[in-house]
């Protein structure tokens, strides 16, 4: 039996310089909302840092509240995360990056929405950078030809040649809650039961696109994900997979992409040797994911973190 109202999940990977905020903001809502029915779980991916100290210290102070996992070695951004939900069985999970700080009160709106109509998976907050300016963080579901023409040409090039509004930029800002194809997974609620009855991401993606996958499900579960304008979250977001032309994050990005167009319909008919090249070279991406500490380390924090918009 649930006896959990809401769990707090923290992934970090050497996040030691925003992990601290992350949690204070966590266990923060917790005291004033749910004092005796909440829980903060951080799964850290074996980090090389300040990370595993942070995490002994909150165990320490808040031994009722906190529960720290400390992994013997990277699994993962959607793999660690389902391993900390399994920890702390809930009736709603709270996904927060470790560069990601918010106001209590942001709590009680996600749990408003999430909980304002039974076909609700998922409720996401409007996310600000640290000027305030706002973040591009609902998007529509891209489509291969974007994304091909994206990395071949340039987003300049791609956007005369296959306009294509990834990023609802056509569009005037929300002002209430609206119907969303996707959100970034830096912060998000999401229903207990639907976790129960689908489980969270698909442990395929080892980092990118866990997050579109999870709202794709979603809604050809019969779900819906929903926008929150009026929740703001700060992000300390860094795109560290696009501030050059090739480095290691923007390959898994790219293998990450290739899973997800592989997954899904029409996606799977149109492109069967996108299937057939990812099994062949399965033992290579083994050995991509073996080398991940050792390489990413030196990148600082990795993780930044079907329906049209109504």
């Amino acid at each position: 039996m649930i006896k959990t109202d809401v769990t707090f999940v923290t992934v970090s990977y050497n996040s030691g310089k925003s992990l601290r905020g992350a949690i204070e903001s966590c266990l923060t809502a917790v005291e004033r909302y749910y004092p005796d029915t909440g829980k903060v779980v951080v799964y850290d991916n074996a980090s090389k840092d300040s990370c595993p100290q942070i995490i002994d210290d909150f165990a320490k102070r808040y031994p009722k509240t906190f529960i720290g996992i400390k992994g013997e070695q990277n699994l993962g951004f959607g793999k660690a995360n389902n391993k900390a939900v399994a920890a702390s069985p809930s009736k709603m999970y709270v996904l927060v990056n470790p560069d990601v700080t918010f106001k209590p009160e942001v709590i009680t709106q996600l749990s408003a929405t999430l909980n304002s109509a039974k076909d609700i998976a998922i409720a996401c907050p409007k996310l600000v950078y640290l000027d305030r300016s706002v973040q591009p963080s609902i998007r529509r579901f891209p489509t291969f030809t974007y994304f091909l023409l994206k990395y071949l040409l340039g987003t300049n090039l791609q956007s005369l040649l296959y306009p294509f509004d990834y990023y609802y930029a056509q569009m005037p800002a929300p002002e209430k809650v609206v119907e969303i194809n996707w959100a970034i997974g830096a912060f998000m609620a999401v229903s207990g039961e639907y976790v129960a009855r689908y489980n969270l991401f698909d442990e395929r993606f080892f980092l990118y696109f866990e997050d579109v996958s999870l709202c794709v499900d979603a809604w050809q579960n019969g779900y819906r994900v929903l926008f929150e304008p009026q929740a703001t979250a700060l992000h300390l977001y860094q795109r560290e997979s696009t501030n050059s032309k090739l480095n290691y994050l923007t390959l898994l990005h790219m293998i990450s992409a290739l899973k997800f167009f592989a997954k899904y319909r029409p996606y799977k008919k149109r492109w069967q040797i996108v299937i057939w090249l990812l099994k062949l070279n399965s033992k290579f991406q083994s050995t991509l994911r073996l080398q991940t500490s050792a390489i990413a380390q030196s990148l600082g924090n990795n993780f930044v973190s079907v329906k049209r918009l109504s």
